[in-house]
């Protein structure tokens, strides 16, 4: 995640950043004041403080490596046994887990969006212009450049499943292009707020500004509703649920497919002012702006923290390492998995 983007792109960006910028945390529910607040009818949030998180490891302590990644080490994501990374010259490069760069791509443009990816296939959205790159997952040949109907939505989260890609274009007037192939085959209107999307379980999965992620049926093409944790934003698929960051409170929320409630999980009980959630190498993995958190997905708890210097970006997983973005120090910390034993 990006928190000083080019000055290029700074007023398309400056609406969707609103979700990533960091803001003073509100009161807790039943704290004292000396002025009443208005009346409101809407429900108030509710904000987890933080859960029972072990110590902090140190790089070294996980034994990471820390490689030089120029201009702007962005958006990571696993694709079989490497990880692709954005904002690395010549655009998108391919990380193996001895953090040799094996595959290089040029992106024209500006990669505003996480990437998506299956084990054969990543895609990389791009703005000036605005398109969607489908790469080969090993070698990052383009087998295919689409032009999206509108600038893809910054900071958010594509969605791929079934051989078919989903981008959230246009902030203002949101909608999810679908792609498939070369060419984009349909739009679908998307919630008030929307910030992403992810796709999985048939569905697609959308965070909103509203403290919500919004689920579209992609057999019955109705929404339904899903209350989650405070300005949620990134999010992934894996493990048979949903996992998604909340920004306003550090928290990880876990919806059930099957039932489509939602479980909150306290995590930092701080504001998290960028970072990436994903899935992968066994667990669930949260990237703040401070640490990265490792989650097991059977029992909802933190095994791990890794505290890389503090800086926005993003984190992947495969089997074998976990590779965590830094733009704010140009660098990528490659650490072998699994984690060492917890203390």
């Amino acid at each position: 995640m990006r928190l000083g983007p080019p000055l290029a792109t700074l007023l398309l960006l400056a609406g969707a950043l609103l979700g990533c910028a960091e803001d003073e945390r509100p009161e807790q529910p039943g704290g004292s004041s000396e002025t009443s607040a208005p009346e409101d009818d809407s429900p108030s949030p509710t904000y987890l403080e933080a859960g029972d998180l072990p110590p902090t490891l140190s790089l070294k302590e996980v034994g990471a490596r820390t490689l030089p990644a120029r201009p702007f080490a962005d958006f990571a994501v696993a694709a079989g046994d490497g990880v692709w990374l954005s904002g690395v010259a010549p655009g998108a490069v391919r990380y193996s887990a001895t953090g040799a760069i094996t595959a290089r791509t040029r992106i024209p443009g500006e990669v505003v969006q996480a990437l998506a990816a299956t084990p054969e296939s990543v895609w990389v959205p791009s703005l000036n212009p605005s398109s969607l790159f489908r790469l080969d997952a090993t070698t990052g040949a383009v087998l295919e450049r689409v032009r999206l109907p509108g600038s893809p939505v910054a900071e958010g989260v594509v969605g791929a499943a079934g051989g078919r890609a989903y981008v959230l274009v246009e902030p203002l007037e949101p909608r999810i292009a679908v792609v498939e192939g070369d060419a984009v085959v349909e739009e679908i209107p998307a919630p008030e707020g929307a910030v992403a999307v992810r796709a999985g379980f048939g569905s697609l999965w959308v965070p909103t500004s509203e403290g919500t992620v919004e689920r579209y049926d992609l057999g019955s093409g109705s929404w339904t509703s899903v209350p989650v944790g405070p300005r949620p934003r990134f999010l992934d698929v894996g493990f048979g649920a949903v996992w998604v960051m909340n920004q306003g409170d550090g928290s990880v929320s876990r919806i059930d497919p099957r039932s489509g409630e939602a479980e909150q999980l306290a995590m930092t009980g701080l504001a998290i002012g960028g970072g990436d959630l994903t899935v992968g190498g066994g667990a669930v993995w949260l990237r703040t702006d401070s640490v990265v958190v490792r989650i097991d997905p059977r029992t909802r708890r933190a095994t791990h923290v890794i505290g890389p210097p503090p800086g926005s970006a993003s984190a992947a997983a495969t089997d074998d390492f976990l590779l965590i973005s830094n733009h704010d120090h140009n660098a990528v910390h490659v650490v072998p998995l699994p984690l060492p034993l917890p203390r």
